[in-house]
């Protein structure tokens, strides 16, 4: 059996994401996630409640592979 750590570079397949989870992943800074949501280079991300705002991990990956072309 294959278990993967939260911090792993590898993003899920699906589901949503947090600002600091991205960040873990793409080894950046969750203000650099919110700085590239705001650039457009990551999609805008969901509030979900208060105080609760995620992002789509396949919108994620999306926006990442049009930028790696």
């Amino acid at each position: 059996m294959t278990t993967t750590s939260p911090t792993s570079n590898t993003p899920p397949a699906s589901g949503y994401a947090s600002a600091n989870t991205l960040a873990a992943m793409l080894e950046t800074t969750p203000s650099t996630i919110w700085r590239w949501s705001k650039k457009g280079r990551l999609p805008k991300p969901y509030r979900l409640g208060e105080g609760t705002t995620r992002w789509k991990i396949e919108e994620v990956n999306e926006a990442l592979a049009k930028l790696a072309a």
